[in-house]
């Protein structure tokens, strides 16, 4: 309790799930708020002398459901971990004692920060937004972490509302909420400088956006307390004009069924389409040229039903590719999701090759822009099997061959585990004990179990390791060294 305390005074605003064994336990006033939301019971357990406390748990292997639920219902959740095995030590007599495992936050997950699958609408962007006002401007700084997009935007403050009912952000950030002073456009400045590398806010067209800059600034502390990793090159940063497109306040895009028009026209065949079509149409172009650039690529590709087929084809393998790059870049990529990395870079080449049929201005111009990551996708598929387990910790990711070093751990583990399988019958035929049983534990490893009734015949090599109400339990010389090996 002494470390559930001291990891909650750390974060006193989040939802605390506190690893105890096999389960994700919550306890007091989050385990109130917690359980209706999960759909789990709330209970209570003995605490010492204060009676007992409300808690509700949920099974660890199953913890991104329930977390989802939470994150959706507008919470932040704080997941604390065993940072360690648990493990007893051995006393004399063969008995075990056992020791507190250390435990450590590990994860911060807030409904703007999360990267994962599981937490994301694919069609959507899920934006972390700051925003404020001064005198007759305000600033606003979106931040979409799942796909490592930094945006920053300086506008009447009439038009502040209708923008932000645009972005609909998962999280906002606004005073008196977060501290006014936060928001000073000199320390947005300086936490651009040391957080992304950005010495200049005119780099990035921001020269005249100083309200954003200090939103943006509200955005880098928050990631940064939140454990989100924030380095140069983590975010793509943009400055855009509001004048750039036309508003559109609730009850317009209500009036005229914008979400119902999504749906029947969306027809994309990528998630990053579709989040930049529902994009397109929350945000109407006002500039005439511009909009007869796009409709000029637009009807190109409506025009020509073989070209319009073929990129549908090139375009599919490429999958998610910002968010799986983000997710990558955040250290939260599964090897699974590495795989699909791999396989939306191995498919540039060709949607490089279809975009080259295109005349259209606005689509040579982003054609350009199309780079494939070769040496990336080269690296990756030496390395990783083609369909690797769910978990890193289940082994068997990295492709035989790749590393000299971890094939060598990897036979020697395997040497072992046979030699480990074929011990039970030798031991047996050596000592003459036909109920001998080699076992494992998590606690005590590997062992050699014998009856009470059987200790006398023992091999002089045997060395006791736990004593049970039925028999004893030994290692030998040969058997720790194998275990040494496997573990």
């Amino acid at each position: 309790m002494r470390q559930y305390r001291e990891a909650k005074e750390k974060h006193p605003g989040g939802i605390l799930l506190f690893r105890l064994g096999d389960f994700y336990e919550i306890f007091f006033d989050d385990a109130k708020i917690a359980a209706p939301i999960m759909g789990v019971l709330l209970t209570s357990r003995p605490l010492g002398k204060t009676g007992r406390a409300p808690m509700c748990g949920v099974p660890h292997h199953a913890w991104q459901a329930y977390v989802g639920k939470l994150l959706r219902a507008g919470h932040k959740v704080v997941i604390c971990d065993q940072v360690e095995a648990a493990s007893g030590r051995a006393r004399a007599g063969g008995t075990s004692t056992d020791r507190i495992v250390r435990r450590d936050v590990t994860r911060v997950l807030t409904p703007g920060t999360v990267v994962e699958d599981a937490y994301l609408e694919p069609s959507r962007p899920n934006y972390l937004v700051a925003a404020w006002t001064r005198g007759l401007e305000s600033g606003i700084a979106a931040c979409e972490v799942s796909t490592g997009e930094l945006l920053l935007c300086q506008l009447p403050k009439e038009r502040l509302q209708s923008e932000l009912e645009r972005l609909a952000p998962a999280e906002l950030l606004t005073p008196p909420e977060v501290e006014e002073y936060r928001f000073d456009p000199v320390r947005g400045q300086q936490r651009l400088k040391d957080l992304l590398g950005i010495a200049f806010a005119a780099s990035n067209g921001a020269g005249e956006a100083l309200l954003a800059v200090g939103a943006a600034g509200v955005i880098l502390d928050y990631l940064k307390q939140n454990q989100t990793r924030v380095v140069p090159g983590a975010f793509t940063v943009r400055t855009y004009s509001p004048e750039a497109t036309m508003p559109l306040d609730a009850a317009t895009v209500r009036n005229l069924e914008l979400p119902a028009l999504v749906r029947l026209i969306d027809r994309t065949c990528t998630p990053i389409g579709a989040r930049q079509l529902r994009s397109w149409l929350g945000a109407p172009l006002r500039d005439a040229e511009s909009i007869e650039l796009r409709l000029a690529a637009v009807a190109e590709l409506a025009g020509n039903p073989d070209l319009r087929d073929r990129m549908h084809v090139v375009l599919r393998p490429v999958g998610d590719l910002e968010r799986l790059v983000a997710r990558a870049s955040q250290g939260h990529a599964t090897a699974r999701e590495l795989v699909m990395l791999r396989r939306s870079l191995e498919a540039i080449p060709a949607v490089q090759e279809a975009l080259a049929e295109c005349t259209a201005l606005v689509t040579r111009q982003l054609a350009a822009e199309v780079t494939g990551a070769p040496e990336l996708a080269d690296l990756l598929a030496r390395a990783l099997v083609d369909e690797p387990p769910i978990s890193f910790r289940e082994g068997g990711v990295i492709r035989t061959g790749y590393d000299a070093d971890l094939d060598s751990v990897s036979e020697g583990s395997r040497a072992a585990r046979e030699w480990i399988a074929r011990l039970e019958a030798a031991e047996r035929r050596r000592s003459g004990i036909r109920t001998l049983k080699v076992g494992f534990n998590k606690v005590f490893g590997y062992y050699i179990e014998v009856s009470h009734a059987n200790t006398a015949k023992l091999p002089d090599d045997y060395v006791r390791k736990q004593t049970l109400t039925g028999g004893e339990r030994y290692i030998t010389p040969g058997l720790k060294e194998k275990e040494a090996v496997v573990l």
